[in-house]
């Protein structure tokens, strides 16, 4: 009974550690990839995207994109943090595994066509800005500076970790309404709802 109860001990912690590792290592790799996003490494980025992402849009055209949004002379948009806050449980199913990644992400935007308006213009705009994120982010999750001429976004969002056996290592697709059907396509819906599934 003892040699039981020291084989079931031994067993459970194997399997705290093996449940600790994986989201040890997302952790880890999701960090590195939102550190490309924060300085604009877009190869980088683009090295840890879920290749099947491409089959929308090629690599080319989605690091053209990104240069395009964040070189904009209009609008300058940084990322000011981007923390892990949870990592799920894997899921394999065929030979591939997921997992869901939590996240607090702070933006910020900053309306560089608008710097040189009139005040009247400059409160106009920045009001309507804010109203409209308001309504996409919740009203408590935007702040605007008039001064500046920005809008500073907080926002809790989820995406997939996945570990196909044809790519490298872990890979990262986001779980938003822009990647909702390409989503949808790649995760099977059991997995999904298993994923984000609170505990």
């Amino acid at each position: 009974m003892k040699h039981l109860s020291t084989l079931c001990l031994t067993l459970f912690i194997t399997l705290s550690v093996a449940a600790q590792s994986h989201k040890e290592v997302i952790i880890k790799e999701a960090q590195t990839y939102y550190d490309y996003m924060t300085n604009q490494n877009f190869d980088g980025v683009l090295d840890y995207m879920y290749p099947k992402v491409f089959e929308m849009a090629s690599r080319d055209q989605m690091k053209a994109g990104m240069e395009q949004m964040f070189s904009s002379p209009d609008m300058k948009i940084e990322f000011l943090n981007n923390d892990i806050t949870s990592v799920s449980d894997k899921k394999e199913v065929e030979g591939v595994t997921y997992a869901a990644v939590y996240y607090n992400s702070k933006m910020k935007m900053t309306f560089l066509s608008e710097l040189d308006k009139p005040e009247a213009d400059k409160k106009t705009f920045i009001d309507f800005m804010k109203a409209t994120m308001d309504t996409q982010f919740g009203v408590e999750n935007v702040t605007a500076d008039e001064k500046t001429m920005s809008l500073v976004i907080n926002m809790d969002a989820t995406m997939f970790a996945i570990k196909d056996p044809k790519y490298n290592g872990w890979k990262f697709i986001g779980n938003d309404d822009a990647m909702q059907m390409l989503v949808n396509s790649i995760i099977p819906e059991s997995v999904r709802a298993e994923l984000l599934k609170k505990e």
